[in-house]
């Protein structure tokens, strides 16, 4: 800008954090470029376009837009003597009131500073960004929201703090206030420093004890899940577990620590107040006052959902004990659960917040398609898992543990469900209202176990076939049903005559039907 020489100006240009003169204004406008600069990161850089990526040109390119800035505050005295070489000869100060957008942009400066130069203490580039930038953000919103107080600079969390734990950065008195070079981004100043790679010998490694949530079932700060098919039980269980973490309450006769609890509830919401309830009644045991939070479905590989979460737990609840996804479905989001390469991010995810809180982990999830011996989805979930369960549901449950990582595998347990009538709740038709609990049996469980592992051993015709068989004969007086009836029923669901033939051959040769003069029967009825 070209100005008379009595025009009013600022000899300096005030592109500091408190020099020459802090002000409230100026420190909001910092907060502002800075936290709207990390939102863009994080949300961009943890899942880049290769083909623009350029993280180096977009600091120089901030960098240089202040500089553009600062020149169009500058004000310099028109031509001046024959020799002159330009209108901008003489430079003559700065126009007022170019504090504030100054300190905007220096803010969103820093923000890409402050990464950019943490990677030159980073080895694994792709868990920087997936798992760290994300704690990092909820550590710069929660700095934002602090009051702004005169002449005191609060400098923001820098990322390999947040990575070591060491709170939401240096210390007030510690703050970039005094740097002499104000142009210079902070890291430059004082670098994070980096914890030095320890070997350690191998007799020298401390030997612990299990430390249970759940005794012989859930370990703390671990990774578990259960699985199962569709109305086995499955949250009905992670509802129990749930409750008696917050609560206190026994399992199976041992005594349980009552420590936080946040369950994520993505299905079966409607009625997960009722399940509660049952629970309560079916126990004896009330919930009021217990720590027992619930937050709705996200999708907690995507950035700014797991974000989200963080904060919602980190300002609603106590740090917990133990996090429920129900289901992985729900928390999923966009991605393909046969894609190692989402169901890691997945996993990562899960990790983030265990690390985070010191927390077990637990997933409720489906059988696969094919093979219901197994969760469904990709191989990298359960190799990262440190227990396992499988949930079967015939006239029992039986739980089995399918992997335990690091202590004895417990024997599979038997429960079943219980219907449990709410009191005081009634539907539209004055009926009472009733839920379901689940009920240890303390019972010998051989014969649940080889009941379900031959019915695990099925394919789905033979499963349907057998199940029509059953159901026709329960419909009839004579505990039979004809051949002829059998395969007209198996051909209305689709199965072709040739499935049939073989259908019938396999189960009678495993003694789960018996064929005598055109007559169908099942054993012992």
């Amino acid at each position: 800008m070209v100005a008379s020489a009595s025009a009013a100006c600022l000899q300096i240009y005030d592109d500091g954090p408190g020099w020459p003169n802090a002000s409230r204004d100026k420190e909001r406008a910092y907060r502002q470029g800075f936290i709207e600069e990390a939102r863009r990161v994080v949300r961009e850089w943890t899942e880049p376009d290769d083909a623009t990526f350029d993280p180096a040109g977009e600091e120089h390119t901030a960098r240089q837009l202040r500089l553009r800035t600062r020149e169009r505050y500058s004000i310099y005295k028109p031509n001046y003597g024959p020799l002159c070489a330009g209108r901008k000869t003489y430079h003559m100060g700065y126009r007022p009131g170019h504090e504030v957008p100054a300190a905007r942009l220096r803010g969103r400066h820093h923000a890409l500073a402050y990464v950019t130069q943490s990677w030159d203490d980073v080895q694994d580039f792709e868990a920087f960004d997936r798992l760290v930038l994300p704690a990092w953000l909820v550590a710069v919103e929660r700095w934002a929201e602090k009051p702004i107080r005169p002449r005191v600079i609060v400098p923001p969390p820098r990322p390999l703090h947040i990575a070591r734990g060491d709170g939401d950065g240096p210390a007030p008195g510690q703050s970039d206030m005094m740097r002499p070079d104000n142009d210079s981004p902070p890291s430059a100043v004082s670098p994070p420093s980096v914890r030095a790679l320890k070997l350690i010998r191998a007799d020298r490694i401390e030997m612990r004890r299990p430390d249970w949530l759940l005794r012989g079932m859930l370990e703390r700060d671990t990774l578990s899940l259960i699985f199962g098919d569709p109305g086995c039980g499955k949250s009905f269980l992670a509802i129990d577990w749930a409750c008696r973490v917050a609560t206190g309450t026994p399992w199976r006769g041992h005594d349980v620590k009552a420590a936080p609890v946040v369950y994520v509830a993505g299905e079966g919401r409607n009625g997960l107040g009722r399940r509660i309830a049952a629970w309560q009644e079916h126990n004896g045991v009330s919930i009021l006052g217990a720590p027992l939070h619930i937050a709705p479905a996200v999708a907690i590989p995507e950035v700014g959902q797991l974000a989200e979460l963080i904060a919602a737990v980190e300002a609603d609840a106590e740090r917990p004990a133990l996090l429920v996804l129900d289901t992985l479905a729900r928390c999923f989001g966009g991605g393909d659960e046969n894609s190692t390469q989402d169901m890691s991010k997945f996993v990562s995810a899960c990790d983030a917040m265990r690390r985070r809180w010191g927390c077990t982990v637990l997933v409720v999830h489906h059988t696969g398609h094919a093979d219901k011996n197994r969760a469904r989805g990709a191989i990298a979930l359960k190799a990262a898992l440190d227990a396992e369960y499988r949930l079967v549901k015939d006239d029992k449950l039986l739980l089995t543990a399918t992997k335990m990582k690091d202590a004895e595998t417990p024997v599979p347990l038997a429960m079943e469900l219980v219907s449990v009538e709410l009191p005081g709740l009634v539907d539209d038709y004055d009926n009472p209202v009733a839920s379901a609990a689940v009920n240890v049996l303390d019972a010998d469980v051989s014969a649940i176990v080889s009941k379900i592992a031959s019915a695990g051993s099925r394919g789905k015709w033979q499963q349907l076939g057998l199940t029509i068989a059953r159901r026709l004969i329960a419909e009839g007086d004579d505990g039979q049903v004809t051949v002829d009836a059998w395969r007209k029923a198996c051909t209305s669901v689709g199965m072709v005559r040739q499935n049939q033939h073989r259908v019938m051959e396999a189960l009678v040769e495993r003694g789960e039907i018996i064929v005598t003069n055109g007559a169908l029967t099942l054993p012992n009825c």
